[in-house]
């Protein structure tokens, strides 16, 4: 497969933030030319999707006439999926089964990412240069023009362009393993570069914060915002440029209070494993979708397509960039809005909205009376790391009682599944001081939310 030259990279990036003034008819050609050569590569390369489309018609001139597929159908047909006979999902499963791998390239070549499984299935998915290539591009030309600000410039200088991403660490997961990634093969973001896990007590991560003063804090909704908390009551003393809430959903409300507390710049990314930067925040505060390098399609349950201002079902993605693994409408599970509407800032990407996946904080009392924040996403991973547990749901249904509703795989050992989540969990609220508490097996199963018809994967009763 033919790698991106540097003469490549530099004209991909300044094509990008060109395609920023272009009009729709502009953006709907560039998208349906790289559409178009996607679809041709992806029949003659990938024999998965080569079998899928053996009876729509050749040219395949109408995206819509192809079927959707689901995360479990390109993981169960991974090894005829992706491009390069050379990768296997034997493979891919012994390297992200090692924590010495993270942020290394599988066969030397393809940063691989693990999907959490938030959406009730696990997935592994790589990447190319050229993708990374796109997601990096995209995202760059609707945040570099923010920085042309005296004061942001000199908090960039003065922080030495240090960045903090807050995400769970300890696997192959896309933020953790690309915040690797880039210290491993950029010499200038070795130092400057660093993960902060969730995971720990909030005043730990208060204190690294503080020692480690970024000019970028990048990380889930949640977390910022009880970090915002910390720094308006005086326990946390920050001065970022530049703020990005990520991978849960955030409302206008706590963006302003994100804004006034740090006095920075805040930028929303929508996004996820399988392409980073669908969506970036422009400076009038919407989220367009950067449909030069996707197509987003917004359908309701049967995949139809919804009209202009109605929320979706679901959505399916395609990317455009990436030929290892490629991906063709494919549901991503997230509930968007997408709007007619051209946005105030001038750009003719469309502006959407998202529900994206739903958890709660729960708050707990430690042995010393402090009322503390426990975030979703870590805690959902201390759960669907444990061998066995296809999927789960935490629910807080007592001040002092956690309720796990497990679904365990086929040729697991319930019994000694449970045994590991309960000792996981146990674990987990010990190190936060959480001590007087009751972790139960719940009779039932976990089920999709009967309004939304999603996994909801932790939240509180109380």
């Amino acid at each position: 497969m033919e790698q991106p030259s540097a003469f490549d990279k530099v004209r991909k990036r300044i094509g990008a933030f060109r395609m920023k003034g272009a009009s729709r008819e502009q953006i709907r050609a560039r998208q349906n030319q790289r559409l178009q050569d996607h679809l041709e590569f992806v029949v003659r390369e990938s024999r998965f999707y080569k079998h899928l489309y053996a009876d729509v018609e050749r040219p395949i001139t109408d995206l819509r006439s192809l079927p959707p597929v689901t995360k479990s159908q390109l993981m169960e047909h991974f090894d005829s999926v992706v491009t390069d006979t050379a990768v296997e999902y034997a493979d891919v499963e012994a390297f992200t089964s090692e924590t010495a791998t993270i942020g290394q390239r599988f066969l030397g070549r393809y940063p691989v990412w693990l999907t959490s499984g938030t959406t009730g299935e696990p997935g592994a998915f790589l990447q190319d240069e050229w993708s990374l290539l796109a997601t990096d591009s995209v995202g760059d030309r609707w945040s570099a023009p923010a920085f042309i600000d005296g004061e942001m410039i000199k908090r960039l200088v003065t922080h030495n362009a240090r960045t903090a991403e807050i995400a769970v660490g300890g696997g192959h997961f896309a933020a953790a393993s690309g915040v690797e990634l880039f210290r491993r093969e950029n010499q200038f973001l070795r130092d400057r570069m660093r993960l902060v896990s969730p995971d720990r007590p909030l005043s730990e991560i208060v204190q690294e914060l503080d020692e480690f003063q970024p000019a970028i804090l990048v990380g889930y909704s949640t977390v910022l915002m009880e970090l915002e908390r910390e720094q308006r009551v005086g326990r946390l003393n920050l001065t970022p440029a530049f703020i990005v809430p990520s991978g849960e959903p955030i409302t206008e409300t706590q963006k302003d209070r994100l804004r006034r507390t740090f006095d920075c710049i805040v930028r929303e990314v929508y996004g996820a494993t399988e392409f980073y930067s669908i969506g970036v925040e422009c400076d009038h505060g919407n989220l367009h979708a950067n449909t030069d390098w996707i197509v987003l399609e917004p359908v309701d349950a049967d995949y139809q397509p919804v009209e202009f201002g109605e929320p979706s079902e679901t959505v399916l993605l395609t990317n455009l960039a990436n030929r290892i693994q490629p991906i063709v409408r494919y549901d991503l599970g997230d509930s968007i809005t997408m709007y007619e509407e051209r946005c105030p800032c001038g750009s003719a990407f469309p502006v959407i909205e998202v529900e994206g996946r739903q958890g709660d904080i729960l708050h707990f009392e430690t042995v010393s009376g402090e009322q503390i924040p426990i975030f979703p996403l870590p805690l959902t991973s201390v759960v669907e790391e444990v061998p066995g547990v296809h999927r789960s749901q935490l629910v807080k249904t007592a001040p002092e009682t956690v309720s796990v509703r497990l679904e365990i795989e086929d040729d697991a050992d319930e019994a000694a599944v449970w045994d590991r989540v309960n000792s996981a969990l146990v674990a987990f609220f010990d190190t936060h001081e959480v001590r007087d508490l009751t972790v139960e097996l719940a009779a039932e199963p976990p089920a999709r939310d009967p309004t939304s018809g999603k996994y909801r994967h932790v939240w509180s009763d109380v």
